[in-house]
């Protein structure tokens, strides 16, 4: 077989030509996508959608091409992007792009509704709040450039996963909401580097009403000095074993009442323009957001505290329960989210899991209640030293600092010679099983980079079903 004819083979099964072959390094990895996923032609190529994996590149490529994993189980079929582009800025094809791949979920854009019934999806390795690499960028621009070309997309036609998901009417709001997806990242993803030099300058389907904006509390300013925390009712709160109370009301403006709430509210009102894709302010009589009679227990109850309980406060910051000391602290207008898996990402240098950590008032029993002593509680202390909730003795003596694992058990480190990991069991991959490595960085399975490079004295926790 002549080396002409390989490479004439080559071209025509990925569908590029030998110019765009020289400009970009494509990985065929549509050997690799799940064998009970349907192809099926897309209606259109309307748009052009961009992700990020929100993990690494050895779990993102398993789960775009086989399907999400939940307990063990697969969830999907794979086939959840065409295309995926690696930080050293290799292009992986997971799905030619000719057939409709599962990316954009409950989607909508200009009226036009399931966009992945009429878009091609592209994933960026790497998270919403972490800046993408150069070879990233120029791979997307190189990649752009072809297919807008062959399908006719428009720059402002190249849109963000988080400007067109939105979030179906439940319990909390009764109208569809954007907000729902943040990849690739608002203030992360640089649509210029990416050879974009056009957008919508305003979401047509808020402007519209089709859609209701990203819910944002109303900024409330402060005229006086909080007041002392208040204490909830007796009669609505039962008191934890170890004696704890309640978490204080909430901390308002001296004199504050519902008339300078509401008139807050309509002035932030004549603030907002409903077609801006930046994040506009909430409406305050939100369930979810505190006031000066809605505290932080009357939402969230006993999982006030909780890590999974993200407080979104008006100045933009972002807190979890279990990371709040003062209390006094939490202005109106937050938002509380309930249920959020905890952010794996902290900085731009490393991806790690964040755990609730004894100290300031956090006790092992507060943090883990009834598992503080179990077997799948585990305390890993500063020092590096890991022990199980059943052998401490004194729970009084674990240190400050001491991050608390609830409900995991230990499993053999994996060995492997196959940087992605292939020839693992997917639990290894999973984002709830976690890597304690040396130096103390715990990440989960999808964040690990290379499982050849794996540390052998790395500990592997998977969660207890």
């Amino acid at each position: 077989m002549s080396r002409l004819f390989i490479v004439a083979l080559t071209t025509a099964l990925l569908g590029f030509s030998a110019t765009d072959l020289a400009a970009l390094k494509i990985i065929d990895y549509q050997k690799k996508l799940n064998p009970r996923f349907a192809k099926r032609s897309r209606k259109s190529t309307r748009h052009i959608i961009i992700h990020s994996t929100e993990g690494s590149l050895p779990s993102s490529l398993r789960t775009l091409s086989r399907g999400k994993v939940r307990r063990r189980r697969y969830v999907s079929r794979g086939g959840h992007s065409h295309y995926l582009i690696a930080k050293n800025g290799n292009v992986y094809r997971i799905l030619d792009p000719k057939f409709r791949a599962n990316h954009a979920g409950v989607s909508m854009w200009n009226g036009l509704n399931g966009l992945s019934d009429h878009s091609l999806g592209i994933e960026l390795e790497g998270y919403h709040n972490v800046p993408f690499t150069d070879r990233q960028y120029r791979s997307l621009k190189e990649l752009l450039r072809i297919l807008q070309k062959r399908y006719r997309v428009k720059d402002r036609d190249v849109l963000e996963h988080y400007r067109i998901a939105y979030s179906k009417p439940n319990r909390f709001h009764r109208k569809r909401l954007r907000g729902r997806k943040r990849d690739p990242g608002a203030d992360n993803f640089d649509r210029r580097r990416a050879g974009l030099t056009d957008a919508y300058p305003r979401d047509p389907d808020v402007v519209a009403g089709r859609i209701g904006p990203v819910p944002d509390p109303v900024q409330v300013a402060r005229k006086s000095p909080p007041k002392a925390p208040a204490r909830p009712s007796r009669k609505n709160v039962k008191r934890e074993d170890n004696g704890s109370s309640a978490p204080p009301a909430r901390n308002d403006e001296k004199g504050e009442d519902k008339d300078s709430l509401a008139t807050a509210a309509r002035k932030a009102e004549k603030r907002r323009d409903n077609g801006n894709l930046k994040p506009p302010p909430a409406d305050p009589s939100r369930k979810n957001t505190i006031t000066a009679r809605r505290t932080a227990w009357k939402i969230a109850g006993r999982q006030y505290k909780a890590a999974t309980t993200l407080y979104r406060l008006p100045d933009g910051r972002s807190l979890r329960g279990h990371e709040i000391q003062d209390w006094s602290d939490i202005p109106s207008g937050t938002l509380v989210e309930l249920g959020v898996d905890e952010d794996k990402v902290v900085s731009a240098d490393r991806a790690e899991v964040l755990l609730p950590v004894v100290g300031d008032g956090m006790s092992p029993w507060k943090i883990a209640n009834v598992l503080h002593n179990s077997s799948f509680t585990y305390y890993l202390y500063p020092g590096g030293r890991v022990l199980a909730g059943h052998r401490i003795e004194r729970f009084a003596d674990v240190p400050a600092g001491t991050r608390v694992l609830i409900a995991y058990r230990r499993v053999p480190t994996p060995s492997t010679a196959d940087p992605l990991g292939e020839d693992l069991d997917d639990v290894y991959l999973s984002h709830q099983t976690l890597y304690l490595l040396p130096g103390g960085v715990l990440q989960s399975g999808e964040q690990i980079e290379n499982f050849a490079k794996l540390h052998r004295g790395a500990i592997v926790f998977t969660k207890v079903e």
